[in-house]
């Protein structure tokens, strides 16, 4: 059984992030927005910021670029508070793996909102993880979270199974195709059981 702590390694990648942070700070001391723009158009493309930001970023930018985009149904605030629910998830949940017989088993739990947004990831991920055929996966509520247990649809493939208990809950969580898409939908203002 092993214990994994996301918080902890969350608070390292914010410290070295801060560290990085400061450093660009440093050098980049008194530019304004304009001599970042500049540099923008000569650099590698870079994300906008924050993550959950660079994402809406991204969506808007896709949304603006269709010409058949319904402005009246975008709903940006559906798909940011989604990407809340992501976000307690990935930094939030503590997660405790034990092997099952062809797989793993993932107590994963958290305090407050998290349990909650654990619960909603967990359960809608458990049928994407079905749909790509190579795993069964499922989910129950255990007290302050929820508890996955994927294994390999064919219990002899040695490959598959270290392959879901070296992704652990939250490897499994960005398998599929599903993530785009989803939230292009919630964007549009489309209702999805996926939350």
């Amino acid at each position: 059984m092993r214990l994994l702590n996301f918080s902890g390694t969350s608070a390292a990648l914010l410290m070295i992030s801060f560290a990085a942070a400061a450093l660009h700070g440093q050098t980049m001391s008194g530019m304004d927005h304009s001599a970042h723009a500049a540099m923008s158009k000569t650099s590698a493309p870079m994300p906008a910021g924050q993550d959950a930001y660079a994402t809406v970023a991204a969506v808007v930018a896709a949304l603006e670029a269709d010409s058949t985009t319904d402005w009246s149904k975008v709903n940006i605030e559906a798909l940011r508070q989604h990407l809340l629910v992501m976000n307690d998830v990935t930094l939030g949940a503590r997660a405790t793996q034990s092997p099952v017989a062809g797989g793993a088993r993932m107590d994963v739990t958290g305090d407050g909102r998290v349990a909650q947004s654990i619960r909603a990831m967990l359960h809608a991920h458990a049928g994407e993880l079905e749909k790509l055929g190579t795993y069964h996966a499922t989910v129950e509520d255990i007290p302050s979270g929820a508890r996955l247990t994927v294994t390999a649809s064919d219990v002899g493939n040695t490959s598959t199974i270290a392959k879901i208990r070296g992704l652990g809950f939250m490897g499994l969580l960005t398998l599929g195709g599903h993530h785009t898409a989803h939230h292009m939908a919630l964007a549009r203002g489309m209702t999805m059981a996926h939350q």
